[in-house]
């Protein structure tokens, strides 16, 4: 099976998880979970920017899915601009896609990738070419 339809199916796996499933001593409640959802399902898109997410650091082939952080109720996209500059915009959305934050972070472009720590509190945001940033917990949260 490819890849993206994998990591499409455990997204949609995962959603329902989360939404139906108590916090497990693995995953405390205030944890800011990875999931890889549809790329057409954003929220509205703030002007001069757009969803590009990569299948892979080194392809410029989209992907089917985009990873987006959710934690404290608050879900988190890394969104490109219109101008392609290095840089990203780490868009975060309550539960009725209202912007709650938004912050820009240059050095990478082209999400691909995100990876949560426990141990740091923190989200790696991988884009185009293995550039990547590092976003606290905590500026994705509720503000």
């Amino acid at each position: 099976m490819h890849r993206n339809r994998l990591r499409g199916l455990f997204a949609v796996a995962a959603l329902a998880f989360l939404a139906a499933a108590p916090a497990t001593a693995q995953q405390p409640p205030d944890y800011a979970a990875v999931l890889f959802v549809p790329a057409n399902s954003n929220p509205p898109l703030p002007p001069g920017m757009k969803v590009t997410c990569l299948r892979t650091p080194d392809n410029g082939a989209p992907s089917q899915t985009c990873p987006v952080v959710v934690y404290q109720g608050i879900t988190t996209w890394a969104f490109s601009f219109l101008d392609n500059r290095v840089a990203m915009a780490m868009v975060s959305y309550d539960a009725s896609n209202k912007i709650v934050r938004s912050v820009n972070h240059d050095g990478a472009r082209y999400v691909w990738n995100m990876i949560s720590s426990l141990h740091t509190k923190t989200v790696l945001v991988e884009g185009q070419s293995n550039a990547n940033f590092t976003v606290n917990w905590s500026d994705l949260g509720k503000p």
